[in-house]
């Protein structure tokens, strides 16, 4: 998950909701948070 994290380190300025909803989903699910990322890329999870 650290590439991701590197990947989006940019985007400082999310709102709070969002970013504490993203560190949730990472804990619990990080298939899930791969799979938004991905989406966001415009890779397809098969």
């Amino acid at each position: 998950m650290k590439f991701f994290t590197r990947l989006f380190s940019s985007r400082r300025d999310a709102n709070p909701t969002t970013t504490f909803e993203r560190e949730r989903l990472g804990r619990t699910m990080p298939g899930q948070t791969a799979a938004l990322a991905a989406t966001r890329l415009g890779v397809l999870v098969g």
